[in-house]
């Protein structure tokens, strides 16, 4: 579905990404890990185009998208939940859903199904979005991107912040949506959370990929968890 080649990133005279590769299939759940200013959002921001890879390509079920616009990844079932939620707060819930609604889409995402996943929401409806709780608000940005009926869903960091019930709550919906067979690149900092969630994992430090493997490899290598995750 998604598959990220050699791209080096940069901001100004900054090389973010040196040189990261990847690939997310179908259905599978790939984490991103590592401490804060390693590159992490640099590479959601590379895949979803905000910040383009000056070398490398990044191919989205086949297609090059390196150098396609952001509002053009996003009509080719690329979806993104942004660090920070980034919610609009004086739109009601309804209101930010409606904005992620694609024109001519047929997918199956539709706001109904989206409420009968996210019932919450559904209770919120008529609320602001800066009424809504953290939880709430970050299910309200998993549900805006889900109405662009992506097939890929990048997650930026969707348990920052949130109580350890709310973080559980994420997990389930993160685990209904891989079962509805949505591919997901998940960057989180709850290690793990992650290793729980993920099907293969890779470890970034300083722009590059420093270690891949299965999750429970991972949680094995102590020099690995030390050296670069901070535990």
């Amino acid at each position: 579905m998604l598959k990220v080649i050699d791209i080096h990133t940069y901001y100004g005279d900054s090389h973010v990404l040196q040189g990261v590769s990847l690939e997310l299939d179908k259905g599978s759940v790939i984490g991103i890990l590592g401490r804060n200013g390693m590159g992490k959002t640099t590479l959601i921001s590379s895949i979803i185009g905000f910040t383009p890879p000056k070398q490398g390509k990044i191919l989205l079920g086949g297609v090059d998208i390196t150098h396609v616009a952001p509002h053009l990844r996003a009509r080719m079932n690329l979806g993104l939940v942004p660090q920070g939620r980034r919610i609009f707060p004086s739109l009601s819930v309804m209101e930010n859903l409606r904005v992620g609604i694609r024109k001519q889409s047929s997918g199956k995402w539709t706001e109904d199904r989206i409420l009968s996943l996210l019932p919450r929401l559904k209770e919120r409806g008529d609320h602001k979005g800066n009424e809504l709780s953290g939880g709430e608000q970050q299910m309200l940005a998993i549900a805006r991107a889900l109405m662009t009926n992506p097939s890929v869903l990048l997650m930026d960091e969707p348990t920052e912040g949130l109580a350890p019930l709310l973080v559980a709550d994420i997990g389930k919906i993160i685990g209904q949506l891989k079962d509805e067979g949505l591919s997901i690149l998940l960057v989180e900092q709850n290690v793990p959370f992650a290793l729980k969630m993920t099907d293969y994992v890779h470890v970034l430090s300083k722009g590059t990929i420093v270690h891949s493997s299965l999750p429970d490899e991972l949680w094995d290598r102590e020099d690995i968890k030390t050296q670069y995750l901070g535990l």
